[in-house]
């Protein structure tokens, strides 16, 4: 096969199920040659210790454009992502999550727009979905028809509008952030300045943290399915995890105001500290159903609200 235009990564490890159906939301689309000439993927599996090797093994015999590598060391959640991503060799790369799916035409979808664009970053719009519930979240990126911008300046102003709705489905999910390769290329000595507690997103950080000029697209189309409810990462006790969250979060976006000062909107900055403060009525919403949890008025309320 010739150099692909898009590489598609997934670091895995003991989730199995959920590779499965990410693999078949994939290969599903290879019957068009068309498609699965211009795509390869790569599985990178972080030395998982259920069936996940049987499970790929049917994948990989019908489809030659998919390549499974067990590491060869084990790694945390972030250096699996970046040494995920370093193994692409298309034109493009799309770090995917091994628990999320893609739609039936995503493939399509997002050469189509590179094609017509060539945007240097482009990120694909979202549903969400849980396993635990039959709630779907429609247009996690609050858009009705795609957007380009030509440069960081006109991303930013875009950003600058979603503070109230969808802004860290823009800047800090991995499955929905298509890149050019030369750009992971070229940045990814970031990485070695990575903190593990407080850098969580090696793909946005590719474009934020540095004083880079990039032209950046969004897809209206939503061709990413992201499963919720399933954060195996940060402390299982809701509150610590909550605070981790927040300095995560403040963190980022403090250093995204840092590189990119001469390119943010002037209100841009005000709105963060907004944000920063408004998260504090999600640690109030936790503590309320510990509460109700504990005096047993938590599963009461849920059905009455149902009804």
């Amino acid at each position: 096969m010739d150099k692909p235009l898009l590489s598609i990564c997934i670091p895995t490890f003991n989730r199995a199920p959920f590779l499965k159906e990410c693999l078949k939301s994939l290969a599903d689309q290879f019957s068009s040659p068309l498609i699965k000439n211009r795509v390869d993927i790569f599985i990178l599996d972080n030395q998982s210790a259920d069936n996940t090797s049987e499970i790929v093994k049917p994948f990989i015999e019908a489809y030659d454009n998919i390549k499974y590598i067990v590491d060869s060391e084990p790694r945390k959640i972030i250096p699996g992502i970046i040494k995920a991503a370093s193994l692409a060799d298309g034109e493009y790369v799309w770090v995917f999550s091994d628990d999320d799916l893609q739609s039936s035409d995503s493939l399509t979808t997002l050469i189509d727009f590179i094609n017509k664009n060539h945007s240097d970053l482009i990120l694909g719009n979202i549903m969400g979905f849980s396993d635990k519930s039959d709630t779907k979240y429609n247009n996690l990126l609050k858009v009705s028809e795609d957007v380009v911008m030509n440069n960081k300046k006109e991303f930013f102003a875009l950003l600058n509008t979603k503070f109230n709705t969808s802004i860290d489905y823009y800047t800090t999910l991995c499955s929905n952030w298509i890149i050019k390769k030369e750009i992971y290329d070229k940045n990814s000595y970031i990485f070695e300045k990575f903190n593990d507690k407080s850098d969580m997103f090696p793909f946005p950080s590719l474009f934020f943290y540095t004083d880079m000029e990039f032209s950046a697209g969004v897809i209206a189309k939503e061709i990413v399915l992201n499963r919720g409810d399933n954060e195996t990462w940060g402390s299982k006790n809701k509150i610590k995890h909550f605070f981790y969250r927040h300095e995560l979060w403040k963190n980022f976006y403090q250093k995204i105001i840092d590189n990119n000062t001469e390119s943010l909107p002037n209100d841009f900055i005000k709105k963060v500290k907004v944000k920063n403060l408004a998260r504090i009525k999600d640690l109030l919403k936790i503590i309320a159903i510990i509460i109700l949890r504990k005096i047993k008025l938590y599963d009461q309320l849920k059905k009455i609200i149902k009804k």
